[in-house]
């Protein structure tokens, strides 16, 4: 009897996941949209036709061999592009038992052993955080699973909003010019909250940051004096532990300090840089997040989970009810068995996905010193690069020194070595500038890695930043080959006027 199609795809996925491309596999194949679309046309196609007909399992199996192919290989280990990398196979797998039992956390007689698995993993995490745990901590857990940090954020932002203003969830806005403060390295995530909450992008005020990307907590400290007497509302401070290009980490202690005093709410955004509490050698960064009243990590980041899987963690979940809850009683009937247990009246969302089950699977196969070991690689490999970096004879240049998992630096043309950047004249700044985009599309176009870029300090750098097990030392010196070999030849393309 031949196989199920099913089947038979699953089995190209799962050879994927045991075997994903390493070394000098391509990193991605990289196609414009016209050529995935030729691509695609010799199998099933692109678009789903109108009268759309059953198609042929082999050319369904190609279609999907295609997908394979032309897609970013995230599990490779030259892939550094994103503050994630490819998953924990542990979770893959989760995942898809969660999805092939296709239920939704919303309530304990959905999904009993979710729902318990959940508050399993929620207590864990509030334990490393260091959040108290209450005495009902199992019918009630520390927090919920959110569809992501940005998400995570909002929910948490609505929680202080809620605090300030205890009956806006009946009347409205009582009117109050409410306004909250995050570092002008933090994630955008603040803006997008404050657009969707209807108090508007202009009431985030950027606090000034230090060279680093941290927040500076006296630049705080005036910023809310000045917001009040300008006749705004504080009412929240956002810490960013990890920002995204400098992995920065805000000094917590000192922010939980001044909300203590003016009586702000105070959110930690550790959705990055949260998983270095698993690690007693670099837990030290997240000092003070256990003083937040809200805390937002994101674990499809460092620690492997497949896309997505974010945990909002709150200091006193017994806010979340009166925040979130409406009681509709054809789901949350107050006299069903077990029903003290339901949790999707605790949170905006109704349905959702089983996102505990891979972190827990993952967390009862590799224990709490696999998920160490992790971060402890991580660090490790961005050590490495720091070195090398430091002993290139200026061919490279930090321009963030760092010392978590993030390198972010420059490649130097010989005639500009040592790199002094305030000396620069506008045009070699501007030529600098222009090689990191020349040399990405380079990468992509052969496949040899995948690096990003973004401005710092008015110049476009490289970024390398680790979150992958499999990366070696052996990689991360081919990657600063290719680039420092791209780059040279960037720059007498642009020395010439010619990078089109």
């Amino acid at each position: 009897m031949s196989e199920r199609l099913e089947q038979r795809i699953a089995e190209q996925a799962l050879q994927y996941v045991v075997s994903p491309p390493t070394g000098s596999d391509p990193v991605v194949s990289f196609g414009s949209p016209a050529e995935l679309y030729d691509v695609f046309d010799r199998s099933i196609g692109m678009k789903i036709e109108s009268d759309q007909e059953p198609c042929a399992d082999d050319a369904v199996l190609a279609a999907v061999e295609s997908v394979l192919e032309y897609s970013v290989h995230t599990s490779h280990p030259r892939f550094i592009n994103q503050n994630f990398a490819g998953p924990d196979p542990v979770s893959v797998v989760g995942d898809w038992l969660g999805a092939a039992l296709n239920t939704t956390g919303a309530t304990f007689e959905a999904a009993p052993v979710f729902t318990l698995m959940e508050s399993a993993v929620l207590n864990k995490l509030a334990v490393v955080a260091g959040y108290p745990l209450g005495e009902d901590a199992q019918e009630l857990p520390p927090g919920l699973f959110a569809p992501g940090g940005s998400t995570g954020t909002l929910f948490a932002l609505q929680l202080a909003r809620h605090r300030h203003q205890p009956d806006i969830v009946r009347v409205g806005s009582n009117g109050d010019r409410l306004c909250l403060f995050v570092s002008d390295a933090g994630h955008y995530a603040a803006v997008k909250s404050a657009a969707l909450l209807g108090i508007g992008m202009d009431a985030v005020i950027k606090v000034q940051t230090d060279a680093g990307g941290a927040m500076r907590p006296e630049a705080l400290v005036q910023e809310i004096e000045s917001a009040r007497k300008s006749g705004l509302v504080p009412f929240a401070v956002i810490g960013t532990s990890g920002t995204t290009v400098t992995s920065a980490f805000d000094d917590l202690h000192a922010l939980a300090d001044i909300c203590e005093s003016e009586g702000l709410w105070f959110h930690v955004d550790g959705c990055y840089g949260g998983s270095a509490l698993f690690s007693s050698s670099h837990r030290h960064h997240m000092a003070g997040v256990e003083r937040s009243d809200s805390f937002v990590w994101n674990l499809h980041k460092m620690m492997g989970m497949t896309q997505q899987c974010t945990a909002l963690l709150v200091k006193d979940p017994h806010q979340l009810a009166p925040c979130f809850a409406t009681g509709a009683n054809y789901i949350f009937q107050p006299d069903k068995k077990h029903g003290e247990f339901d949790s999707g009246d605790r949170t905006f969302q109704c349905a959702r996905r089983i996102d505990s089950l891979k972190l827990w699977l993952a967390w009862k196969v590799r224990g709490d010193q696999g998920f160490a070991d992790r971060i402890d690689h991580a660090v490790r490999m961005a050590d490495h690069t720091r070195q090398r970096i430091e002993s290139s004879d200026g061919a490279f240049a930090m321009l963030v020194k760092g010392d978590f998992t993030n390198a972010v630096f420059v490649w130097v043309p010989p005639e500009l070595r040592p790199l002094a950047l305030s000396e620069l004249s506008e045009d070699d700044r501007n030529r600098l500038h222009r090689v990191p985009p020349l040399v990405k599309a380079r990468m992509q176009a052969e496949g040899t890695a995948m690096v990003g870029f973004q401005p710092i300090h008015g110049v476009n750098t490289f970024r390398m930043l680790y979150m992958n097990t499999s990366v070696t030392v052996e990689d991360v010196d081919a990657i600063l080959a290719y680039i420092a070999k791209y780059a040279e030849e960037a720059w007498a393309t642009v020395a010439e006027g010619d990078d089109a």
